[in-house]
Parts: C-alpha cells; sequence; structure tokens
C-alpha cells in the first residue's frame, strides 16, 4: 500500500494535547486519527500508511522508545514527530535512537510547545522523506576500477569560508561518479566498495591528480589551499607521503597548499605505519585536518600527540546549535580546545546565517556548508569564487 499525504496518527493519551495537534494539523488540510492505545494505533499504521506520527513519549502502557523500536520492525517511512513534557534532553536522547534505527525524524516538540512550531514540522516533510536509490543495479568492483583507471571519476570542490574576514581560503575536493548507465552513484555508496576491496589508494591518486591540474589554474592558487580526504587503507602505505610530494612538486604546488583530511578515528589509529605516514607528511609541509571530530571516541591525551593543524567539527553539533544547548556547549568547547592547541577550527554543515554568527561569536576559524555554498565543479567554483570576490569587494591580499 502507497503512503497517504496529509494523513497524521497521533499516539497521546493526553486529550487536550491530541486535540490542539489535531486542530492545528486539520488547518493544513491533514486527515488525523487520534489513538490513547499502542495497539490501535499500530493496526491504523498498517491500514492508513500515514505521512506523518505524533508520538508523546510518555504512555503508560507503551513507553516511546518501545514504539519507535516497534515503528522501526515495521518498516515506518513517516514523518515522525516527538513530544514529551520531560524536557529537551530526554527528546534529543530519543531523537538520535530513532535515527539509529531508521526512522523518519522531522523534529522534536518539548510540551507546551508554539502552534507555528508545530505547523513548521508538518509541512516540511517533502524535504525530509527518504532519498530514493539512484539506481537500480548496484555498482560492481570491475566497473569502478574502470572507472578510476579510465579517470571517469570527476571532482567537485566545497568552498571554506573565514569567517572573521568572509574570504575564501580553501576548497574541500569530493569525489563524484556519474555512470552513464547506472547514473549518479553516490560516494556513502563506491567510497566503501572501494575500501573493502584495495581501490582506495588508485582513487585518492586519482582524485589529487584532478585536483592538482583544477588548483594550479584556479584563482584561487595565489592564496588559498585545497583538501582532499585521506583513509586508513592509503595511510598503511609507506610510500604515500613521497608520491604525494612529487605530485605536488611536479606542478609546482607548495605542500602547505594541501590539507589532508583524516576522520577521528582513522587519525587515532596508532598503528605504527599509519602514524609514521601522518608525521611525515608534516614533516614534508603538509597540513593534517581531522575530519567529523565529535563523532569518534579519541582522549585528548591522542589528539595532543597527533600532528594535526586543523580540526573539523562534525556536522551533526554544528547543524543543532541552534537547537540544542548541548551541541551548543560541545562546540563551544572543541573550539576553545583547538585555539588552546594552536590549531584551525572549522565547521562543518553551516547552512544558515544564524549559525554562522554564533560560530563568530563563538570564535571558530572557518565555516564550510551549503549556506556559503553547495560543492561546485571545477569550472563553475571558479566562477562563483571570481563573482563572490567581486561582490564582497574581497581581493587576493586582503
Amino acid at each position: 500500500m502507497s503512503q497517504a499525504e496529509n494523513t497524521l496518527l497521533i499516539l497521546d493519551d493526553d486529550a487536550a494535547v491530541a486535540q490542539t495537534i489535531g486542530f492545528i494539523a486539520k488547518g493544513l488540510d491533514f486527515s488525523v486519527h487520534h489513538f490513547e492505545d499502542p495497539e490501535p494505533f499500530f493496526e491504523a499504521l498498517l491500514m492508513l500508511q500515514p505521512s506523518h506520527v505524533a508520538l508523546d513519549l510518555i504512555m503508560p502502557r507503551m513507553d516511546g522508545i518501545e514504539v519507535l523500536r516497534r515503528l522501526a520492525q515495521t518498516g515506518c517511512n513517516a514523518s515522525l514527530i516527538l513530544t514529551s513534557g520531560m524536557g529537551q534532553k530526554v527528546l534529543e536522547s530519543a531523537q538520535a535512537t530513532a535515527f539509529e534505527r531508521g526512522l523518519n525524524i522531522v523534529g522534536v516538540l518539548p510540551k507546551p510547545f508554539r502552534p507555528q512550531a508545530l505547523r513548521e514540522l508538518l509541512t516540511q516533510h517533502q524535504t525530509k522523506q527518504r532519498p530514493a536509490v539512484p539506481f537500480a543495479t548496484a555498482p560492481t568492483v570491475a566497473l569502478l576500477a574502470t572507472a578510476i583507471e579510465q579517470k571517469k571519476l570527476s571532482i567537485v570542490l566545497q568552498p571554506k569560508m573565514d569567517i572573521h574576514s568572509q574570504r575564501i581560503v580553501c576548497a574541500e575536493v569530493l569525489s563524484r561518479w556519474n555512470d552513464p548507465e547506472l547514473g549518479s552513484i553516490p560516494p556513502d555508496t563506491f567510497i566503501p566498495l572501494a575500501e573493502s576491496h584495495g581501490l582506495m589508494q588508485a582513487l585518492t591518486a586519482c582524485v589529487l591528480d584532478q585536483a592538482l591540474q583544477w588548483f594550479v589554474g584556479s584563482p584561487l592558487f595565489a592564496y588559498g589551499s585545497f583538501a582532499i580526504n585521506l583513509s586508513t587503507s592509503c595511510l598503511v602505505d609507506v610510500h604515500l607521503a613521497d608520491r604525494i610530494e612529487a605530485a605536488c612538486l611536479n606542478l609546482g604546488v607548495a605542500p602547505q597548499k594541501l590539507i589532508l583530511e583524516v576522520t577521528e578515528s582513522t587519525a587515532m589509529d596508532r598503528t605504527a605505519d599509519c602514524f609514521d605516514t601522518l608525521t611525515r607528511l608534516r614533516l614534508k609541509g603538509f597540513r593534517l585536518s581531522v575530519d567529523d571530530f565529535g563523532t569518534g571516541y579519541s582522549s585528548l591525551a591522542q589528539l595532543a600527540r597527533m600532528p594535526l593543524s586543523e580540526i573539523k567539527i562534525d556536522k551533526s553539533f554544528v547543524m543543532k546549535l541552534q537547537s540544542s544547548a548541548d551541541a551548543l556547549k560541545i562546540v563551544d568547547a572543541t573550539i576553545r580546545m583547538a585555539k588552546g592547541m594552536g590549531l584551525t577550527s572549522v565547521a562543518e554543515g553551516v547552512e544558515n546565517a544564524e549559525v554562522l554568527n554564533t560560530l563568530k561569536s563563538l570564535g571558530c576559524s572557518l565555516a564550510q556548508g551549503y549556506f556559503i555554498s553547495r560543492p561546485l565543479p571545477a569550472a563553475q567554483f571558479d566562477t562563483w569564487l571570481k563573482e563572490y570576490r567581486a561582490a564582497f569587494k574581497i581581493n587576493a591580499e586582503s
């Protein structure tokens, strides 16, 4: 059965709250069904296939976490709105649990809530639906290997902005794969494929080669830098530092112009080969950045031993700056720590001016995200950069 548009199921034993939610939803042309008991609710869920579900976490017969577990077991794809009078912290924990189970959470509502807050959650569901699979047939290892060998993968670039001067000082290089038959294959599909079949070194070399060719002809070359990602499987190669250095020097790119980003878990992989490679890269003048910081389990002692230049704060914290007190504290603490260690702090996932202003007030160094620009193909990036500098009257030397 297909999903019924503008259909809301409410599971809440507080009749007054449920009535308020239903009244607001009906004003948005929703068909509303209210349940106080979980079993009739789940029966209706299977029959109606609603577009939305509003769930109270505190229920007498089955608490909200149990309901979320059962929703996941049924494969529920409705847009879920969590409500509770227990406070924001409990709601955020439940939201994290729902995300982990693959449920489509569009937001949380602490009780009492503002009607406008509910309206916004009910009208944003179309942008929150799970993305459709972009290809009917899964890509094969052989197809990926051929694409890498024939340089069929392309690159896009996302700018990093100095928050205080508004200058674009760097661009992160991201790989893309568009197959003539399969269409656009997302990185979270082909990167694990490359990782698990020994293709990451070839893939990284392909990306670096394209990035260097672009960078030497870009207006960013005169005053900025670029960044690429490295995986653990690349770092175990004891000759990696020499090859990257040779590739840069061959095109006249100074090592300090290249930032090599490793995930937090990769950076903390203390195998001798990985640590040697990271140290040799720093000795050669390359900069090192810990990506997705805050999502791993590193200790401060481990972090202090790494030859780092930069910390990138994971977007999961940055995007919650305006709604989560805990996220704000984590971002603030990370920025302070980076400053104390003499490291550059970079915030990923900046999607609006409010977040950017908050980061500026916290003293964050750089920002990256859709509010500044989406990732762009090389030629489009260069054009965008020229227009950006002209609009803000920013020159290369300022």
